[in-house]
C-alpha cells in the first residue's frame, strides 16, 4: 500500500466538471486541468471560452494536449484502487472511512479520540505522529454518536453499578458523584462472565429442551403405532365377528332349505300315491258305474267279488283318510313358524348388548385419555375413574336438574317453595284448576321441564314414603287420570304397603317383593323409546320399558288446521317427569335429589 506522501490527495486527482477521476487530462492555458470531453462540451454548451475556475476568457478555442505525464499518474493511481477494490471498497454494511470522498473505503479502524473511522490509507497519520499514536484506535463501529455524553460530549469511559448505565467522567462529578462507578473494561469482563453463565444455563435448558422433544416425538410415534396396531386388531376382532354371524346365517338357512327340501319330495311322493289311487278309483267307478245302468241280474252278481275292495284298502275310500298325511305337520310348522321374527329378536339383542358394551367400552376409553392428561405445576391432579357400570355413566353424562311443577299438582300435595319436595297434605287454592291444569282424581303432579328428544335422568329419594308412583308422561295427559299407564301416556313404576309392600308396573303383572329402594333413579331415552327405574343405593336394574310410543301420528286433519292457523304441530310430545304419594302412605316427602357421580375432576 503507498504511503501518504507517494500518492496526491483525492481532490487533486478529481475532475471540477465531473467530479470523477480524470479520463485523458488536459491543461487551459491559465494552468487547470480537466477531462478532455468535459471542457470541450462545456464550451460547446455555453458558447463562450474561459475556464470554468478561474474565468479567463480566450480568444479563440485553444488547441488542447493530453498531459501525459499527469495522465500517467492518474493511471497508476487507478490501477493501485483497482488492484486492492475488492479488500478496500465497502460494501453494504461495513464502516466506510470517514475521510474518503466518493468511492468510500473500508474502515480499518475506528479511533475513540477523534471519534471517526479511517481506512489503512488516512490511518497513517495515527501510526506515524507521536502525538496521534495516543489514540486508542478499535475494530471500526457505525454508532460513535452514542459512544459520547450527550450532556457533556465526552467519551463513554466509565459505568455506574447504581443506575445501570455509562457515563463519562464528567458526570461522575455531577449526577453520579455518590455513585460507585468502575471503567468500562472492569464492567465489560464482569457482564462477560454473566452473559457467559446466561448463555451456559441457557443451553442447558436448551438441551433439556431437545431431550423432551426427542421423548414426546418417540412417544407421540410409538403411541400411534400401538394406536394403528389396536385399531387392526379391533377391525380383525369385528371381521371376524361379521365373519362367525355370516356362518352362521349360512347354517340357518341352509337348515330351513334342507327341511323345506325333505317336506317337498314327502309331499311329491304322496302326490304321486295319490294321483295313482285316484286313477284307480277313477276306473273303478266307471265299471261300478257301467253296472248300475245293466238290468241282467246275472252279471251285475258275477261281478261283484271283482269290484268289491278288501278291508285293507278301505281307508281309500275314506274322505278324512288323506287330509292330514304325516308330512303335513312338517309343512304347517314351516308356515306358523316366523323364522324372521325370530332372527330379528335375536338381532336386536345382540345389537343392543354390543352397543350397551360399546358405549361403555369408549367412555372408558375417553374417561382413561382424560386421567393421563399432565396438569400444570402447582395443580393437584385427582384421580379420574371412569364408569364402572352403566348406571354411573348414566349419572355421568345424562343428569338433569328437575323442579315440581305447583300448578299441575292435585290438591292434596303440597310442594316445597324450592320445588324439590313433595308431600301430602291441603294444599293452596289454585286458579290451575279452572283451566285444566291439575289432576283431579288422585294426587299426582308434572315437573316444570319436558324433553322431547335425547336422554334424561333424575333421582329421587323415597325414604319413610311408602306409597308413592314415579316415571314419566306425556304433555298431553289426562288431568282426570285414574291411574297411569302406558296406554294413557304414563309409564310409571310403583310402590305400596297394601299389596304386601310390592314394587310393581301398572297393566304388566310386574311384581317384586324385593328390598324397598331409598333412591330411585328415571332414565329415559326418547330416540329408543326406553323407560327405565334403578335402585340407585343397590345399583341395579329394578324395571324397564321398551318400544314405548313417545313419537304420535298427527291427524292429517288437525295437521291442516294447524297450518292453515300457521302455528308449528310436532309428533314429538314432551315427557315430563311424573310423581305421585298415596293418601294413606304420606308419612315423608318424595325429595328431588341432586345427582351426585363418583366421577372426580382435576381442578
Amino acid at each position: 500500500m503507498a504511503s501518504a506522501s507517494s500518492l496526491p490527495c483525492d481532490e487533486q486527482l478529481l475532475c471540477s466538471i465531473c467530479l470523477n477521476v480524470f479520463t485523458e487530462p488536459v491543461s487551459t492555458p491559465c494552468g487547470h486541468n480537466y477531462c478532455k470531453t468535459c471542457i470541450t462540451e462545456y464550451w460547446a454548451c455555453s458558447g463562450q471560452t474561459q475556464c470554468p475556475l478561474c474565468m479567463k476568457k480566450f480568444r479563440r478555442i485553444p488547441l488542447l494536449q493530453v498531459n501525459t505525464g499527469f495522465r500517467d499518474m492518474v493511471e497508476h493511481f487507478k490501477d493501485m484502487r483497482v488492484r486492492d477494490e475488492d479488500g478496500i471498497l465497502v460494501k453494504p454494511g461495513e464502516v466506510s472511512c470517514d475521510i474518503c470522498l466518493v468511492p468510500k473505503l473500508k474502515a480499518q479502524k475506528t479511533c475513540l479520540g477523534c471519534l471517526a473511522s479511517y481506512c489503512q490509507l488516512h490511518l497513517e497519520p495515527h501510526q506515524r505522529v507521536a502525538t496521534l499514536k495516543k489514540h486508542q484506535l478499535m475494530d471500526p463501529v457505525s454508532n460513535l454518536e452514542d459512544r459520547v455524553c450527550k450532556k457533556h460530549d465526552k467519551m463513554l469511559e466509565l459505568f455506574c453499578r447504581k443506575d445501570q448505565m455509562c457515563i463519562c467522567f464528567m458526570c461522575l462529578k455531577d449526577d453520579h458523584a455518590t455513585h460507585e462507578a468502575v471503567p468500562l473494561e472492569h464492567a465489560f469482563r464482569e457482564r462477560k462472565v454473566q452473559l457467559d453463565c446466561v448463555t451456559s444455563e441457557m443451553k442447558m435448558k436448551e438441551n433439556t429442551k431437545s431431550r423432551s422433544i426427542k421423548k414426546i416425538k418417540y412417544s407421540a410415534d410409538k403411541s400411534k403405532k400401538k394406536s394403528e396396531k389396536e385399531i387392526a386388531d379391533i377391525a380383525e376382532v369385528f371381521t371376524a365377528l361379521v365373519v362367525s354371524r355370516e356362518r352362521r346365517q349360512a347354517e340357518l338357512i341352509e337348515v330351513i332349505q334342507k327341511r323345506q327340501k325333505a317336506a317337498q319330495l314327502q309331499a311329491e311322493d304322496h302326490v304321486t300315491q295319490l294321483e295313482q289311487e285316484v286313477a284307480e278309483l277313477r276306473g273303478r267307478r266307471s265299471q261300478m258305474e257301467q253296472l248300475l245302468q245293466t238290468e241282467d241280474h246275472l252279471r251285475l252278481l258275477q261281478s261283484w267279488p271283482s269290484l268289491h275292495l278288501p278291508a285293507h284298502t278301505e281307508d281309500i275310500l275314506n274322505p278324512q283318510s288323506d287330509s292330514n298325511p304325516p308330512f303335513m305337520s312338517d309343512l304347517h310348522d314351516l308356515s306358523r313358524q316366523s323364522y324372521v321374527a325370530m332372527v330379528k329378536k335375536a338381532a336386536a339383542q345382540m345389537e343392543k348388548t354390543i352397543s350397551n358394551e360399546m358405549e361403555m367400552l369408549i367412555h372408558e376409553v375417553r374417561l382413561s385419555d382424560a386421567a393421563e392428561e399432565q396438569m400444570p405445576d402447582g395443580f393437584v391432579r385427582e384421580v379420574w375413574t371412569p364408569p364402572r357400570d352403566k348406571l354411573m355413566m348414566i349419572q355421568q353424562y345424562d343428569a338433569v336438574d328437575v323442579t315440581l311443577d305447583a300448578y299441575t299438582a292435585h290438591r292434596q300435595l303440597v310442594v316445597s317453595e324450592d320445588g324439590k319436595q313433595l308431600r301430602f297434605g291441603e294444599g293452596p287454592p289454585s286458579l290451575s284448576a279452572f283451566f285444566g291444569r291439575r289432576f283431579q282424581q288422585l294426587p299426582f303432579i308434572l315437573g316444570k321441564e319436558g324433553f322431547s328428544s335425547g336422554r334424561f335422568y333424575y333421582e329421587v329419594k323415597a325414604t319413610g314414603c311408602h306409597g308413592w308412583v314415579l316415571g314419566v308422561a306425556k304433555e298431553s295427559v289426562n288431568r282426570e287420570l285414574v291411574f297411569p299407564n302406558p296406554e294413557q301416556g304414563c309409564w310409571v313404576l310403583c310402590l305400596s304397603f297394601d299389596r304386601d309392600c310390592q314394587i310393581y308396573v301398572p297393566n304388566s303383572g310386574m311384581k317384586a317383593p324385593l328390598q324397598i329402594p331409598q333412591t330411585v333413579g328415571v332414565f329415559v331415552d326418547y330416540e329408543k323409546g326406553e323407560v327405565s327405574f334403578y335402585d340407585v343405593d343397590a345399583r341395579t336394574l329394578i324395571y324397564s320399558y321398551s318400544g314405548c310410543a313417545f313419537i304420535e301420528a298427527i291427524p292429517a286433519f288437525k295437521a291442516f288446521l294447524y297450518y292453515m292457523a300457521g302455528a308449528s304441530l310436532s309428533n314429538r310430545p314432551k315427557l315430563y317427569p311424573f310423581f305421585g304419594i298415596l293418601q294413606q302412605y304420606s308419612d315423608n316427602p318424595l325429595v328431588i335429589t341432586p345427582v351426585i357421580t363418583q366421577l372426580k375432576v382435576p381442578y
